[in-house]
């Protein structure tokens, strides 16, 4: 299992050459649909070869919430003026149940996200195996996560925003809705699906590319050092490894993701996930058992749709199952991170890279239409992060009076944010910058920010006004992950914190 688990494959989900669509025989021999399955799904209940409106799905669910095991709300309003549909499957008892947050189509061109949860969600209220899931847990689901962009068949919403890149900076409204949603259950769990681009050129018998992706599924555990690692080991063993056990059950082929690169001309894999500003590591960081599902699929329309919905609904199953059984380790598990995490037991991991190994990869040979192994493969796994700045973890983090946007984002991430009502003296760590770049990045329409910094320590006399964010507070890795200037995705390098070269920046880290 774990050798399987270690030598997965995907690429960049945005951006990078695309091949042209593979014809239709190629993919119902590769990846055939599966048989005497019933999909109940908006799409797949259609008898017409399209995709349900937005109408068809509101009738749906409406239909369904009609149980009164389904509680139906949203969670607000898109700029297009659609309200987002969310709900909790739950048999109304009361006790120690689990959370669990499952959400599907934050990128809108993937479509078995959403038909996946459709399904389990038919699963849960129509069949017994199903409704005994909610007598240890609640289940809440965001289906459509980025309705807008669903419903335009677009990866961004419809202000142009790549939402699973937006969850610390919160350019964009719709993000804000949807961390204000999650923070609000506070799920011990949570899982994110969606789908990949299978059709990356890669080059594998030829100089030519001559094959392209070839996996169902692929698995993006976090390995952001600042989660604690009991979420980071609980995440493969309770929910990535049962879920690939039943992949193994029906026949469907899975790696672990990858972004892919040829930096010196030869292929480079970026393994697993790092980034706060992805739901795979922001969602740990709020200390819930978190990782997302890609299932083989964008560019695909309706072609294999059953089959991507089953990978997913069977995910999504495998996932519950394990929460069912697991159900007080788990538990265990999140109050141990919240222990730590309010205690102030680890330190900061400002930056780190990933370790370098080599590992053979499979792909699909187009002209066979058979996998084809690629030996020795370059591979940078985050999963086994290498600290390259380390700070002892502060009492608080102290930000001046003119730090409001940061002041709502932290309190967003579900943070205790205080305000000085008199000013007052404490020892604190100041950052000065003495190195600073900028670099375009179109796709956040941002220009990013590198900076460093030298830390000095010192007394300062604080005005009413400013800001207090204490760390012994259960979300207090959020705050560490997005104040440290340094940090890749923090506030600084989104430019939530101004930072001017030679500066004294406005954040500062309470000792004493």
């Amino acid at each position: 299992m774990k050798k399987t688990l270690l030598t997965g494959l995907l690429v960049l989900l945005a951006g990078g050459p695309v091949l042209a669509q593979p014809h239709a025989d190629l993919q119902r021999k590769v990846y055939p649909d599966p048989i005497g399955i019933t999909f109940r799904t908006p799409t797949l209940s259609l008898s017409e070869d399209r995709f349900a409106t937005l109408e068809e799905i509101n009738a749906w669910l409406a239909a369904r919430a009609e149980d009164p095991r389904m509680q139906l709300t949203t969670i607000g309003t898109t700029s297009g003026g659609r309200a987002v549909p969310m709900y909790c499957l739950s048999n109304g008892e009361k006790g120690r149940k689990l959370k669990v947050w499952l959400q599907g189509a934050i990128h809108g061109n993937e479509p078995a996200a959403a038909e996946a949860l459709f399904q389990l969600t038919d699963y849960i209220l129509g069949d017994a195996e199903g409704a005994r899931l909610l007598d240890r847990m609640d289940v809440y689901i965001l289906p459509m996560a980025n309705l807008d962009g669903y419903l335009a068949n677009k990866r961004v919403s419809g202000d142009g925003f790549d939402l699973n890149r937006d969850q610390t900076k919160f350019a964009d409204p719709q993000s804000v809705l949807i961390k204000q949603a999650f923070m609000q259950v506070n799920p011990d769990v949570a899982v994110d699906f969606h789908e990949f681009q299978p059709n990356r050129p890669v080059k594998v018998r030829s100089d030519k590319p001559d094959a392209i992706l070839y996996h169902d599924a692929l698995f993006l555990p976090t390995g952001h050092p600042n989660v604690p690692q009991v979420l980071r080991d609980a995440t493969i063993r309770l929910m990535e490894e049962p879920a690939a056990a039943a992949l193994d059950a029906i026949g469907y082929s899975h790696f672990e993701y990858f972004t892919m690169s040829e930096p010196s001309g030869a292929l480079t894999l970026a393994l697993n996930a790092r980034s706060p500003q992805s739901s795979s590591t922001s969602y740990a960081l709020s200390n819930a058992i978190s990782f997302f599902l890609e299932i083989r699929g964008i560019g695909l329309g309706r072609l294999s749709l059953e089959r991507r919905t089953w990978c997913g609904f069977t995910v999504a199953k495998a996932v519950l199952e394990s929460s069912y059984a697991h159900h007080k380790e788990i538990r265990r598990i999140v109050r141990e991170a919240q222990r730590q995490t309010v205690r102030r037991k680890n330190p900061v991991t400002v930056l780190f890279h990933s370790k370098e190994k080599r590992l053979p990869v499979t792909f699909l040979d187009v002209k066979e239409a058979s996998p084809v192994v690629l030996e020795n493969v370059r591979v940078l796994d985050a999963r086994e992060p290498q600290a390259d700045l380390v700070r002892a973890r502060p009492k608080a983090y102290l930000l001046d009076a003119s730090q409001t946007r940061a002041v709502a984002n932290l309190r967003t991430l579900g943070l205790t944010v205080e305000e000085l009502k008199t000013p007052k003296r404490f020892r604190v760590e100041s950052y000065r910058v003495t190195e600073r770049t900028e670099a375009e990045k179109a796709w956040e329409k941002i220009h990013r920010v590198t900076v460093r910094t030298e830390v000095s320590a010192g007394e300062r006399e604080f005005p009413a006004g400013t800001w207090l964010v204490r760390l012994d507070q259960e979300n207090a890795n959020f705050a560490v992950s997005v104040l440290e200037p340094e940090s890749e995705n923090g506030f600084v390098s989104f430019r939530v914190t101004e930072a001017r070269e030679g500066g004294i920046l406005p954040i500062y880290r309470l000792i004493r």
